[in-house]
């Protein structure tokens, strides 16, 4: 059923015969099949940076932006999602399997986006949205009971790969938008920015494009694909459709967020910074890749009329549902909105909103100290608790017993060098005394 390209709605319909083939054993009152999705799922959670496997994709900042771009839009972190939806026909056989994909897209989602809101690196600040987008379709996939994609064409499983799609386009041009202000100003932090709509107008509508497209406003791609993710969160669950809203306002709170503070917020002095260096757009091999992922960021969403197909290979249709894809705007709108009032220009508020919630700022600028408990994990437990002990024992038992063996057959040796000298006549005197004392050996035992 796996090999028949997707093609797994006869196996959905009879799940039990397919199930037999696993046996009955349980462990922990789940079931093999169940142990052996979650533990591939593990392997996702790694891949594409979910909680609590997720502190590699941040640092993986430090390399340059268009292998950020290509990395942390198409390629590499998504393939754990890609994991999840190829295996999806044995992961629709096991609730309690999507149960924990849902949980832990939902966790990691929540957890990235508050993250994102504390940043000043810009390109963290995509990191952290990057994971937060991987988990929404994440969630997508967990949400996608047997039911919903039977009735729904596809709904939840559909979903997460055509966010998968959109995703790629504009976080993309977002990345390579970070690159061209890194190379403006030559640094990583908006603490150096501030104003620059004057001096990169291409930078700052593009970069304006992928912040409308991944905070989900029409009819820029991520409308589509997130509204479609929500649509499938309402109907597996109300809760779940609630939660990723709110995450989707938050999405939009702190793009927005990021985009006030790098083109709006007060302009430094650029002149005297940078010796007379004023920052502006980069030649055509930077802009024309931005220009060009603007408009596929602003068209892309609308592919999937008619060219895209379901599993079954049916003609796929967005499930548009009005009164869901108008609350999600009016919820990334109040995200824009309160975004715009905090950081449109230099003021005060975000200081006076930071000193009244400083535990929460703190530890969400500090990643809510994950670092911190992996390198408490690693260097006070396995490094000082239980390598330096073992470290301790290999030195100064196991070879200190190897180095005891060669100290006494080394001395022992010493002692006995003199027997032999090369005299046949002292060879002849040890050779009559050990039989002289065989011989007394002998005869007491005999006696």
């Amino acid at each position: 059923f796996y090999t028949q390209q997707l093609d797994f709605l006869p196996m959905t319909q009879n799940p039990q015969g397919v199930l037999s083939c696993f046996g009955g054993a349980t462990f922990m009152g789940a079931s093999v099949l169940t142990w052996a999705l979650v533990l591939i799922f593990t392997g996702g959670m790694g891949k594409s940076a979910m909680l609590p496997l997720h502190i590699w994709l941040p640092d993986a900042m430090e390399g340059p932006t268009p292998v950020s771009a290509l990395i942390h839009a198409a390629t590499m972190v998504v393939a754990g999602v890609y994991l999840v939806a190829r295996l999806f026909p044995l992961y629709m056989l096991e609730d309690a399997a999507l149960m924990f994909v849902t949980v832990v897209g939902a966790a990691t989602a929540f957890y990235a986006a508050m993250v994102a809101c504390a940043q000043i690196d810009i390109k963290r600040i995509l990191a952290f949205s990057t994971i937060s987008q991987i988990a929404f379709m994440m969630v997508s996939l967990g949400v996608a009971s047997r039911n919903n994609v039977a009735i729904h064409e596809g709904l939840g499983y559909m979903a997460s790969m055509f966010h998968l799609f959109t995703h790629a386009m504009f976080k993309a041009l977002l990345f390579l938008g970070a690159g061209s202000l890194i190379h403006a100003v030559h640094s990583n932090n908006y603490t150096s920015m501030g104003g620059l709509r004057k001096y990169m107008p291409i930078t700052h509508i593009t970069f304006l494009v992928g912040c409308l497209a991944i905070a989900g406003i029409p009819p820029f791609a991520g409308f589509w694909s997130k509204d479609e993710i929500l649509v499938a969160c309402f109907a597996n669950h109300t809760f779940w459709g609630i939660w990723m809203t709110l995450i989707a306002g938050m999405t939009a709170f702190y793009m927005f967020r990021m985009y006030y503070l790098v083109f709006w917020w007060n302009n430094p002095d650029y002149a005297k910074e940078h010796h007379g260096h004023m920052p502006h757009d980069p030649g055509m091999a930077m802009t024309f890749p931005l220009i060009f992922l603007a408009i596929v960021s602003t068209v892309c969403g609308l592919v999937p009329f008619g060219e895209f197909v379901t599993f079954d290979g049916h003609e796929y249709h967005i499930h548009l549902n009005i009164p869901i894809a108008c609350l999600s705007v009016a919820v990334a709108c109040c995200g824009i909105f309160l975004a715009r009032w905090m950081y449109i220009r230099e003021n005060d508020k975000p200081k006076r909103l930071a000193d009244s919630c400083r535990w929460l700022w703190t530890a969400a600028h500090r990643r809510f100290y994950w670092d911190e408990i992996y390198l408490f994990i690693t260097r006070r437990i396995i490094f000082d608790g239980i390598c330096k002990p073992i470290a301790w024992f290999d030195r100064h038992i196991i070879d200190g017993t190897m180095d005891g063996f060669a100290f006494v057959t080394n001395k022992a040796s010493v002692a006995i060098k003199g027997l032999q000298s090369g005299k046949v006549q002292m060879y002849i005197w040890w050779y009559l005394i050990g039989a002289v004392i065989l011989g007394l050996i002998v005869a007491i035992c005999v006696l």
